[in-house]
């Protein structure tokens, strides 16, 4: 079973649009698959028709400390296709960031929830919020592969960094390696700053770069208003064709279990450094003007959460991080 996040820590790349459309593609190649949605805006589940207000149980349930009480994912799942199934969520999830503060194993309880499934799948597709704080590193700490979608903006590269960190800061604390490979996604070949900039990215990430490009797709908009995957919805659209593309590299060319346990495919330092570089040629040739700031600063958007022990990342042991001083041994 391969567990893979799609996580940026900016909004609007594409995240939930390839969660959904990559489970949809994965399913239709014979695969059983599980897409987690870990984001309390439900936006994954509300984009494959499930009405989130009318749930007796989602992912708050499973991931809620509760006195020791666990409730496993295969209570809560909804089916979508016969080999596709649904961990959904609700806007109740955003009340987890406070319950699991100060909780023993809180970082573990999705991990835990994914290695206990009685189902088996082949692959688990996780929907991260895009946010730093307790549901993120409960995602990032449940996978092993990371899919991280970039619009060709700076801000969006500026969350592959901060991610990035993230995940280094993991593998420092917990020894929890995640493979990573950033996606292009709503590309629009007609714009000449978005093929001066996609060809920079090339050359940047080389191998850290999956080579299916998701383009611009009108319809890939549209299927949100009819909650279904794209395939499902006009299997003619471009979406769809890049879509099932990602998918073949996904099966051919990821991160197998052997790979992870040799300790090949691409590293999340070459990944931040791919990033940051990137960022900086940008800048000094002229591409673009648009400021940006510092990705190493933890402290400065560490503190915009309303986390007590989520405020300051470096400064402080007390702070929520997987190995921190305030969590418990594994």
């Amino acid at each position: 079973m391969r567990v893979i996040a799609i996580a940026n820590q900016k909004g609007g790349c594409g995240k939930t649009t390839t969660a959904i459309n990559l489970s949809s593609s994965l399913e239709s190649r014979g695969n059983r698959v599980l897409l987690v949605d870990c984001d309390p805006q439900a936006h994954a589940t509300m984009g494959l028709n499930v009405n989130p207000a009318e749930l007796e149980r989602s992912m708050y349930d499973v991931l809620r400390p509760d006195d020791g009480f666990f409730m496993g994912l295969d209570r809560i799942l909804v089916p979508i296709r016969d080999h596709f199934d649904l961990a959904p969520s609700t806007a109740r999830l955003s009340a987890v960031e406070q319950e699991l503060s100060g909780a023993d194993g809180r970082e573990n309880r999705l991990w835990q929830a994914v290695d206990s499934l009685q189902r088996p799948y082949d692959y688990v597709i996780i929907d991260c919020p895009p946010s730093i704080g307790h549901l993120c590193f409960n995602s990032l700490r449940a996978c092993e592969e990371a899919i991280i979608p970039i619009d060709l903006s700076l801000f969006s590269l500026r969350g592959v960094s901060k991610l990035m960190e993230i995940i280094l800061l993991m593998k420092e604390r917990l020894g929890h390696e995640i493979r990573a490979r950033a996606l292009i996604t709503m590309y629009d070949f007609r714009t000449r700053y978005a093929r001066q900039v996609l060809e920079r990215v090339k050359e940047e990430f080389g191998e850290n770069l999956f080579s299916t490009v998701i383009r611009y797709n009108i319809r890939l908009r549209e299927t949100v208003d009819y909650g279904l995957p794209i395939g499902d919805f006009d299997k003619r659209a471009i979406g769809h064709q890049d879509y099932e593309a990602l998918a073949e590299e996904v099966v051919g060319n990821g991160f197998a279990a052997d790979d992870l346990a040799g300790g090949n495919g691409p590293k999340a330092e070459d990944l931040l450094g791919s990033s940051e570089a990137f960022r900086e040629t940008l800048t000094r040739e002229g591409i673009t003007t648009r400021p940006f700031g510092e990705t190493r600063e933890f402290s400065s958007y560490m503190a915009r959460t309303d986390l007590e022990d989520v405020s300051v990342l470096e400064a402080t042991d007390s702070v929520f991080v997987p190995g921190g001083d305030d969590v418990e041994d594994l």
